[in-house]
């Protein structure tokens, strides 16, 4: 895994929050942090905020977004396309901006990054 930060997608579920820590977990391994969580396909307003607060406590990051589901959204699943594509002005694509908005870019040495990289393709040479 060679990005510096991922943001772990999760719905609101036993089973993808499990997976979602091990995806955490594994990005660790590496030497990537967690830039948020985004919760995915939510369908229960009320009960997101709990979840939310709750799955803060044992992910890395702030809860960056929660995207709903919808028609425009599963409107643009069928049809192949980027929801940004699909329906620019939905909520769902204002909440995927508002969360783009709210990370920050890090530079790092490129040598650095460079060795990340041989370390996680090459086997341990020792």
């Amino acid at each position: 895994m060679l990005a510096d930060r991922v943001i772990v997608v999760l719905q609101p579920t036993i089973p993808s929050l499990s997976d979602g820590l091990k995806v955490q977990e594994y990005a660790k391994t590496y030497g990537t942090g967690v830039a948020g969580i985004l919760f995915n396909r939510v369908t229960d307003d009320e009960a997101i905020d709990n979840i939310a607060k709750k799955a803060e406590q044992y992910f890395d990051g702030e809860t960056l977004a929660t995207i709903t589901e919808s028609e425009r959204v599963r409107g643009a699943r069928r049809a192949g396309e980027p929801l940004l594509a699909y329906a620019p002005e939905s909520l769902q694509a204002d909440a995927y901006r508002q969360a783009a908005q709210s990370l920050t870019v890090h530079s790092h040495d490129a040598a650095a990054v460079a060795d990340r990289f041989r370390s996680a393709v090459l086997p341990d040479e020792s």
